[in-house]
């Protein structure tokens, strides 16, 4: 394992003379125990060596109970003086001595390179053993970190186990860590979890086992223990599903050129924040972690994306490193082709941050299917209003699948949009204003605020309508009573009135329709002219309560519909419809069958004063039930 190793010591040995190291006490502190204090990132530089010794199978054996780890590999192994030249010598460049940047069986492209990974175990443990078979010859030594830090001089002799004995054992080299100072070694389908994001050669050729040895649990790691285990909802495969769009692009051609590939995935819900960002591979281990190229704290899409780059040009130099010790971050701006790889990647991350906005954006439309009969009865300025509303919504809240929300949101709106100021009110909203959550405690609110306010109306128009109830009781004049104080609350006569215009003259319609044209018969007098809100026009003929409908009433309503018909057309959205208003409406067969036809063409209707104050107490009093019950649901902590 770690003969093809970054190696870290300097002695001058002679056959069986034991082994040395020379160091700045500091070395081991800054190297070590401050550099590495978790488990998987020493364990993944033990990795690293085996790979680099030209080994096919690693094995990690946990005894947890003992607390010690055994890493077994089958690589080329060292010998005597390799242990010294190569593994006992700090800061050691292995390509530089070596002159190449390839192991020496497989010609793997070597990860090691800066000769100290190995000091990484004095970061968890006190003692570590080094024991490495090459050509049918054993070595063994024992290092403690305590011993270690109390010599007098600066050089330390570690304690020789084996020195050049024969064996019959395999060519291998095995690392036992003893002594570790955590509380608690980590369990290994959390090891593995995270070792299995820390390289991406884990196949065929190089198999890394993990082993507990108190239950012989067995784990083999693979790269997508980590990437496969995310609940990933899109994923944009790097160069291949950007190439018919930006092929022509400079910037991806440049990637392209030089060899750059990876994954992206988005999960539908956040990422913890020690998962979210990239992850880069140089020479199949990982050289940063959690990278986005750029500031992008305030970016929601920061929060759903992980995915990794191979990345192998910036490391294909023996000597320039643009790689940090910890191999947390690459060194951006050292360099001109690695400030240019930071802004490209950016700008590819950016291409897919758009694409996962459409993306969310299309499948939460495709999930809010709203009833058909949804806008019914609605204007279709009030149905382009809500539709935007809507689609800024969508647009707002990618980062949440809670379509039940925007659903109970849209019904919420479509009852509030029956009020001008509640309309108003949300045209006037800044589109960022338009989240989920505050059009949800708007809509909330505002039920709130307006049922109360209907109902100190509705408790008003109650008492109207009980004054309008005696004056029907005791036969109140029409002219001098009952129009006055219609002409105040024309709601009793319908809710749905716009316009009202009492005592309409003959002579003013003309007047304002044809002002040339003079009044050939006599001018009459219409008492009420009502515009409502689907655009039809009603005439109101009141009574006096006990004066009964005969004939002539009837027939005069009619003359008054075709006058209007042809003198006000223009005015006239939707026809024409008379109403005769009075509590005493007993007719003889005649007069019955001709207002029946009039009645089932829908040009006349006859009501009793009865009949509007019944359906004027109604409508009033199921704004105040609905008050009440929204009421007892929602009460807000203040006062409105």
């Amino acid at each position: 394992m770690l003969g093809g190793s970054d190696s870290f010591i300097r002695c001058n040995i002679m056959e069986n003379s034991g082994f040395k190291i020379k160091f700045d006490k500091n070395t081991i502190d800054h190297l070590g125990i401050k550099l590495y204090s978790k488990f998987p990132p020493v364990i993944a530089e033990l990795i690293s060596n085996s790979y680099d010794a030209d080994a096919e199978n690693v094995v990690i054996e946990i005894d947890y109970n003992n607390k010690i780890v055994t890493v077994t590999d089958d690589g080329i192994g060292m010998n005597h003086e390799e242990l010294n030249e190569n593994f006992l010598k700090i800061g050691r460049n292995r390509r530089k001595a070596e002159g190449t940047g390839l192991s020496k069986i497989k010609g793997r492209k070597v990860t090691g390179k800066k000769g100290l990974g190995k000091l990484a175990v004095f970061g968890i443990a006190n003692t570590i053993e080094v024991h490495s078979i090459k050509e049918g010859i054993k070595n063994a030594f024992s290092m403690n970190y305590d011993e270690l830090k109390a010599e007098i001089k600066d050089e330390y002799k570690p304690k020789a186990l084996y020195e050049n004995e024969k064996t019959d054992e395999l060519h291998q080299t095995q690392v036992i860590i003893k002594e570790i100072t955590q509380k608690n070694i980590m369990d290994i389908d959390t090891l593995a979890y995270n070792l299995s994001k820390r390289f991406s050669f884990y196949d065929s050729d190089f198999k890394v086992e993990l082993v507990d040895l108190t239950s012989d649990r067995r784990i083999e790691i693979t790269k997508s223990i980590y990437f496969e285990k995310l609940d990933k909802e899109f994923d944009w495969n790097f160069p291949d599903d950007f190439e018919s769009e930006l092929s022509q692009t400079e910037w991806f051609e440049w990637l392209k050129s030089h060899n750059v590939s990876g994954k992206i995935f988005t999960k539908k819900t956040p990422l913890n924040k020690s998962e979210a960002g990239f992850y880069i591979y140089v020479r199949n281990k990982l050289a940063a972690e959690n990278d986005f190229f750029d500031d992008r704290a305030n970016d929601t899409f920061n929060g759903y994306v992980t995915g990794y780059f191979n990345i192998d040009f910036i490391d294909d130099s023996n000597e320039a490193d643009f790689i940090s010790t910890d191999r947390k971050n690459i060194l951006w701006e050292a360099d001109e082709d690695t400030a240019k790889l930071k802004q490209y990647l950016n700008k590819l991350v950016s291409k897919v941050s758009n694409s996962w906005r459409k993306k969310r954006k299309d499948k939460k439309e495709e999930q809010l299917q709203l009833p058909e009969d949804f806008f019914e009865g609605m204007s279709k300025l009030e149905i382009s209003s809500i539709n935007k509303v809507k689609d800024t919504l969508i647009a707002n809240s990618i980062e949440t699948d809670n379509i039940d929300s925007l659903k109970r949101i849209l019904d919420s709106m479509k009852t509030l949009y029956k009020f001008e100021s509640f309309q108003n009110y949300i045209a006037e909203l800044d589109d960022e204003d338009l989240t989920v959550d505050k059009v949800e405690k708007i809509t909330t609110d505002w039920e709130y605020i307006e049922s109360k306010e209907l109902a100190k109306i509705s408790i008003g128009r109650i008492k109207a309508i009980e004054q309008f109830e005696k004056y029907v009781r005791n036969d109140a004049s029409e002219t001098k009573v009952i129009q006055p104080f219609l002409e105040k609350f024309p709601w009793i006569l319908d809710p749905r009135i716009t316009t009202f215009e009492r005592e309409v003259t003959f002579k003013k319609i003309l007047k304002e329709n044809f002002p040339d044209t003079e009044l050939e018969e006599k001018n009459r007098r219409l008492d009420f002219l009502c515009n409502l809100v689907n655009g039809e026009l009603i005439i109101i003929e009141l009574k006096r309560p006990r004066i009964k409908i005969s004939l002539k009433e009837i027939r005069q309503a009619r003359e008054y519909e075709r006058f209007l018909l042809k003198n006000h057309k223009e005015s006239i959205a939707n026809g024409v419809k008379t109403f005769l208003i009075s509590d005493s409406f007993v007719m003889d067969d005649e007069t019955t069958d001709f207002y029946s036809s009039l009645e089932d063409t829908g040009k006349l209707y006859i009501k009793s004063y009865s009949d509007l104050l019944q359906q004027a107490k109604q409508y009033n009093k199921d704004y105040i039930t609905r008050y009440k019950e929204i009421e007892s649901i929602y009460k807000p902590d203040k006062e409105v």
